[in-house]
């Protein structure tokens, strides 16, 4: 009985020395980090205390942020809990998983991804009046599909049998590759495996059908959704391990409402495939295929695009992205990436306003980045909720862009057609987006966002949807 007391106490005692002793180290470790690379984003900064914040309850909820954005080690950690998640399933948003058992597994399409995002979100319990009309709303989405076979949009749709000509698919059987959870490994490039579930293709394209239909007629919506690198690849031995990127961004423009108009940045780039627009260790696209993109809007907009090297062109080598910290080959870390930067002509000044409504004055292009591991962040200084480029055009064009971290090297293209260019992260802006647009008199509204990170779950459009207002 006495050994059992005994450590019942070492057990609590040990217990609160690792609680407080790990809340001083972070008290104690002056950690004044601005951004983390490993997330590729603005930390919280400490609030600034006033009537409003302190009666709301935002200020000390935004304390609650501060110390979760800089407790003691928290880089090292991020990278040891990646390292640990590379050893598993990937888990997404809505709490799917997807694994793969073994590398002789033959791997088929999402269909029991898709069943399982369906038959939990009917498993949801009903709390709140919200929840119930999301119940309703998601049950009635299931016959947008009906719907449009009644009142047909017109929408450019993707083939893939012309994408499949231009790649110039090989049957060679002696590539070798390699599958880890939801990555594949080519050599030195590693793809992150797609799949889609038309429930979620629906949602996204809802999230933005109900921001458009909030303004008048005055306003376009432009949507620009961008395929990941596997679906560029030409090996015809691993093609089948993913879905088709073009069904995905199909089903999510022929879902839209009239109003919106869909960018098709995906014929260009399967055009390109063949030049350096996506990088072998990061899940994102290149300055050059981000440019490819751009001069598919720019004449989408009725402007010219201008050329490649009408931008003074910088490279940024040793460059390692998130999907090396994912996994640590070692052929990746031998031929590590280069970041090139096209930079813009036009005079311009740019301002990101944090959480905490502190405007700090950057640079488009941030050259601190340079020689930091996460090289991405020079463009826009990586993802924040609310920054704005203001440019020397004086044109009186504004546009909004919604974006996830894709945009990023995307956006410094859009200084040399608009006066305004206001950006939201709706995973991190926590106010009105419509009532913001109409403060400012935005008349363009832009939606870039990633395949992967819309088609798979609900998460990214449940956050427009809880700014649309």
């Amino acid at each position: 009985m006495k050994k059992s007391k005994t450590k019942h106490w070492i057990l609590i005692i040990l217990f609160v020395v690792i609680v407080y002793g790990f809340g001083g180290m972070t008290l104690l470790s002056n950690n004044n980090m601005k951004i983390s690379e490993i997330e590729n984003r603005q930390l919280v900064t400490f609030p600034i205390l006033s009537e409003e914040t302190l009666f709301d309850g935002s200020y000390f909820q935004d304390i609650i942020n501060y110390y979760s954005d800089h407790f003691a080690q928290r880089e090292r950690l991020l990278i040891l809990s990646k390292k640990i998640e590379s050893y598993k399933g990937s888990q997404g948003e809505d709490q799917v998983e997807i694994v793969l058992t073994s590398p002789e597994a033959d791997f088929t399409p999402e269909v029991e991804l898709r069943e399982r995002v369906m038959h939990q979100e009917e498993r949801q319990p009903i709390k709140t009046a919200y929840d119930l009309n999301q119940r309703v709303y998601n049950f009635a989405a299931r016959d947008i599909e009906r719907f449009t076979e009644i009142r047909p949009i017109e929408v450019e749709s993707i083939d893939d049998d012309t994408l499949l000509e231009q790649l110039q698919v090989t049957d060679d059987e002696t590539i070798e590759g390699e599958r880890k959870n939801s990555l594949l490994i080519i050599e030195d490039t590693i793809y992150e495996i797609f799949g889609y579930t038309e429930n979620a293709c629906d949602y996204y394209a809802s999230a933005i059908n109900s921001f458009a239909e909030k303004f008048d007629e005055d306003m376009t919506v432009y949507s620009m959704v961008v395929p990941s690198h596997i679906e560029f690849l030409s090996s015809q031995k691993y093609r089948s391990l993913a879905d088709s990127q073009a069904d995905a961004i199909n089903r999510i423009n022929e879902t839209f409402i009239e109003s919106i108009v869909p960018i098709n940045a995906y014929s260009i780039l399967a055009k390109h495939s063949d030049e350096y627009i996506y990088f072998r260790s990061d899940h994102h696209w290149t300055g050059r295929g981000a440019y490819y993109a751009y001069t598919v809007f720019a004449d989408k907009i009725g402007d010219n695009a201008y050329e490649l090297d009408r931008f003074e062109k910088t490279e940024l080598e040793g460059f390692l992205g998130y999907l090396y910290y994912k996994n640590f080959n070692r052929n990746v870390k031998n031929n590590p990436d280069t970041v090139e930067i096209y930079h813009p002509f036009v005079e311009n000044e740019y301002t990101v306003i944090t959480q905490g409504n502190r405007r700090i004055n950057l640079d488009v292009i941030n050259m601190n980045y340079a020689k930091k591991s996460n090289k991405y962040m020079v463009f826009l200084s990586g993802d924040n909720p609310l920054s704005v480029i203001d440019t020397d055009l004086d044109n009186g064009r504004k546009i909004l862009v919604f974006k996830d971290s894709y945009g990023n090297a995307f956006i410094p293209y859009l200084t040399s057609h608009y006066d305004e260019i206001h950006i939201i992260d709706p995973r991190h802006y926590k106010k009105g987006a419509v009532t913001y647009a109409k403060e400012h008199d935005i008349k363009e509204v832009l939606f870039l966002n990633s395949a992967v990170l819309i088609s798979s779950n609900k998460g990214f459009a449940n956050y427009i949807k809880s700014v649309s207002y």
